[in-house]
């Protein structure tokens, strides 16, 4: 009898340890606050930057450029090539959860979250990228959609972020996504990425 006793509260401790730390880590519902889910802070995030769309062989990308960081020792580099042309005159890249998750599993649940924010800075001014969160199909797509279309970038960090107060964000497998339009971006473009986070 004492041995089980003593195997309930071992029980009773891992699960009160367990629901501590879902607690932390799985956003919910209602007026509690949630806690940051980074999709890039200084080389770490949830998401990962798996789905390569488009002209892939165009893409070129540094995860932890030193190279004047927003904040931290690190930022994402980002390269758009198309000097050698490219089949789909464009190119971009999802952030997904879990890795390569085009829809075949279930996203994360956001719930709870009121933003996604965001540092951008081009190499050297005029470079024009679109941004995403959401929008993967599949058997279990993504309950939410939004879009910031041809942001014309500065060479100086800005800051952007997409609202999402009152949507559904049970269910988020493409976390943050980029896109470069050749017509736009003749010469490619090249830029920088910090701070991906929801907040």
């Amino acid at each position: 009898m004492k041995k089980l006793l003593l195997t309930l509260l071992a029980f009773t401790v891992v699960s009160s340890a367990h629901a501590q730390v879902l607690k932390r880590t799985i956003p919910s519902g209602g007026t509690r606050s949630v806690a940051k889910v980074a999709v890039y802070e200084e080389g770490k995030g949830v998401f990962s930057p798996s789905g390569w769309m488009g002209d892939v062989s165009c893409i070129k990308a540094d995860p932890k450029c030193p190279d004047k960081p927003k904040t931290g020792k690190m930022c994402m580099k980002w390269i758009y090539d198309n000097s050698k042309g490219g089949q789909a005159g464009w190119a971009g890249v999802y952030w997904l959860y879990p890795e390569n998750n085009w829809g075949g599993k279930k996203g994360m649940d956001l719930t709870g979250h009121k933003r996604i924010s965001f540092w951008i800075r081009g190499e050297d001014g005029g470079e024009v990228v679109s941004i995403k969160i959401g929008g993967v199909k599949g058997e279990f797509k993504d309950s939410v959609t939004k879009e910031l279309n041809a942001l014309k970038l500065g060479s100086q960090w800005k800051q952007y972020s997409i609202d999402l107060t009152g949507r559904d964000l049970s269910n988020i497998a493409g976390g943050f996504c980029w896109t470069a339009d050749g017509k736009l971006n003749p010469k490619g473009c090249t830029f920088y990425l910090d701070e991906v986070v929801y907040e």
